[in-house]
């Protein structure tokens, strides 16, 4: 079965087609499970311009430079839209960082080139990976990686082509990663507790699984991972492991 598309490439989608409240409506449900990734809370922030909500547009602004402070494009609507609202200081200290951060970085590319080669290299491995060019992939995420090493996202999607690939080795160091820098990051929880399982480290994948539990109490996968490790514990202590 083909995998359902990401609720940002339909976002992106609808905005492309000026259906601005599409946007609007597959975002904010994406956020009622999990906090929005930068691109995805700017492209939220363009759409609540787009349809007069500019308060809650700022807010969408905020939340993208709050998990990315150097996103120079949410920097630069922010600053467009404040001063739409008559808020000239708050444009004034948006645009002096965006014109900061667009300077060239340690990568050799200004800020916003490298985001944008980053996700680039991303989508692309998005790609391999859905036609299960698996490799290819993984060699996609490390040249993203490369550009920005601190992107949380890409290396949790690099951990699971690697677990795809069968290297869980690579897979739970790639995901240890991610979580260094977003220890909230759900699907990296998920994964990495499933690396560990299929390790046979089953305390360990339960301790992982616990703390996605206490900090995402709604989230129903959860349940499966509970009832799989069960059933493992079961077989090991009846001796049928």
């Amino acid at each position: 079965m083909e995998a359902a598309p990401e609720p940002l490439t339909l976002a992106r989608e609808r905005y492309a087609a000026r259906d601005y409240h599409g946007v609007v409506l597959i975002l904010e449900d994406a956020a009622r499970t999990a906090p929005l990734f930068p691109d995805a809370a700017n492209l939220l922030g363009l759409a609540l311009a787009m349809i007069g909500r500019d308060l809650d547009a700022l807010d969408a602004f905020d939340q993208a430079l709050e998990r990315n402070p150097r996103y120079v494009e949410a920097l630069l609507n922010r600053g467009v839209l404040a001063l739409r609202l008559g808020r000239e200081e708050e444009a004034r200290e948006n645009f002096a960082h965006a014109e900061e951060f667009g300077a060239a970085d340690a990568t050799g590319f200004p800020t916003v080139v490298a985001n944008k080669l980053a996700n680039s290299h991303a989508a692309l491995g998005d790609d391999y990976r859905a036609a299960g060019a698996l490799d290819r992939a993984v060699a996609q995420y490390r040249a993203a990686l490369e550009l920005r090493p601190a992107f949380a996202d890409i290396r949790m999607r690099l951990g699971r082509a690697l677990l795809e690939a069968g290297d869980l080795s690579g897979a739970g160091e790639a995901l240890a990663a991610a979580l260094a820098v977003r220890p909230g990051l759900l699907d990296a929880m998920l994964l990495r507790g499933l690396v560990y399982y299929l390790q046979g480290q089953l305390t360990a994948a339960a301790a992982v699984w616990e703390e996605a539990s206490r900090r995402h109490p709604e989230e129903p996968r959860l349940e499966i991972y509970r009832s799989m490790l069960a059933r493992r514990q079961e077989g090991r202590s009846t001796g049928q492991d």
